[in-house]
């Protein structure tokens, strides 16, 4: 799992964290069972504090993403497959977002990115 974090999104740092994991579960890319990095490996890496990583563990142990099972430490849940849909609409409107944004900032045409979303949707 990646996680790129951005300091200019205006997101909370742990908020971040919490959609790049949720993100990887939902997809498959963590399956059920699978341990997430520990606080201290993941603060590390993110060179974010332990505290930011305790805060998005704990907020995906509550929202039932993963379980802290004392010892190991956090694990994936089994996802409801409707969920997981949801999810993945969820983070193609967020896609779809930032391209809007993009193309805005490109001064595209909405005509010119119609065709480069048809162009990819046909590959």
């Amino acid at each position: 799992m990646r996680i790129v974090l951005s300091s200019s999104s205006g997101v909370p740092m742990y908020e971040q964290i919490k959609t790049a994991v949720r993100g990887a579960v939902h997809s498959g890319e963590l399956p059920p069972g699978a341990m997430l990095p520990s606080l201290r490996q993941l603060a590390a890496e993110l060179r974010v504090s332990m505290v930011t990583i305790t805060r998005a563990y704990n907020d995906l142990v509550a929202e039932g993403v993963v379980a802290n099972e004392h010892g190991r430490g956090f694990a994936v849940l089994p996802v409801d497959p409707d969920v997981a849909l949801t999810a993945l609409v969820e983070r193609v409107d967020t896609a779809v977002q930032d391209v809007v944004r993009a193309a805005r900032a490109a001064r595209m045409t909405r005509e010119d990115l119609d065709s480069r979303i048809d162009d990819e949707w046909r590959r």
